[in-house]
């Protein structure tokens, strides 16, 4: 198994430097190579949102991020600059349905989409901030996640017909179904967690994140005790197990430290 760490979206918060104590953001993905299996955990943005980004990003957030728009930032222009194709994509599995993570399945209509029933509940339904524009193309979702067994206290799904490696992981807070997800048996035993927007800047780990972070957390997140027990687990977790490296969505520090 060989994973890749992406940034697939730069996200230019005006003054960000000042109030978030990071320059910008980014939108990491991971790209997972396993045997017959080409996977991807998120997409971030796509080409499509880049070519109507009023339409499928929306002008408030636009004004709001200051996204790049970058192609060459997209999963797609990922996947062709590590010599692979585009077809080679047969699996997405998602953290949430928010507009920064989901932007580039419609750059991969064939692909198997997993995510956990409360998350593809509300993309059905069109509630909590889905962009309906970005889900048109029409998803071809996988069948239903299979519960798991506890992964250190957290429940998990087991993703139909991946690798065993890899589960979903219940973070909930930040958004109605929010997970992370577990790649196993990784150098040595260590493992590799890709906890979405549950995290947001790394000082959280710590209790350390500036005000604004939380503040920020505060204003996009679906249910506040949710979130800050999520974020209490990953943080006693962070301390205590050296066999778990956990990468977050949004902090450009950890991509670079990776």
């Amino acid at each position: 198994m060989r994973i890749h760490e992406l940034n697939c979206g730069t996200l230019n918060f005006p003054g960000a430097e000042a109030v978030l104590g990071v320059s910008h953001f980014v939108c990491r993905c991971l790209l997972i190579e396993a045997d017959d299996r080409l996977i991807a955990v998120d997409t971030g943005i796509g080409h499509r949102d880049i070519e109507s980004p009023g339409q499928r990003l929306g002008e408030d957030w636009l004004s709001q991020v200051n996204p790049a728009l970058d192609p060459t930032e997209t999963l797609l222009a990922h996947v062709l600059a590590l010599g692979l194709q585009p077809r080679d994509l047969t699996d997405v599995i998602l953290t949430h349905h928010h507009r920064d993570h989901v932007g580039g399945l419609a750059d991969f209509p064939w692909a198997h989409v997993h995510a956990t029933p409360e998350c593809r509940t509300v993309v059905e339904e069109g509630t909590d901030r889905v962009v309906a524009a970005q889900w048109s193309h029409g998803v071809r979702w996988a069948p239903a996640p299979e519960p798991g067994s506890d992964w250190r206290g957290h429940p998990t799904w087991i993703p139909h017909d991946l690798p065993a490696s890899i589960r979903l992981l219940a973070l909930p807070g930040h958004s109605p179904g929010h997970a992370g997800v577990v790649i196993g048996a990784l150098d040595l035993d260590r493992e590799l967690v890709h906890v979405g927007d549950a995290i947001h800047h790394c000082a959280q780990l710590t209790c350390t994140a500036p005000p604004a972070i939380e503040a920020f957390a505060a204003a996009t997140q679906h249910n506040e005790t949710a979130r800050l027990h999520t974020q209490r687990q990953l943080a006693a977790l962070t301390a205590a197990d050296s066999t778990v490296r956990l990468v977050n969505a949004h902090d450009p520090r950890i991509l670079a430290e990776g």
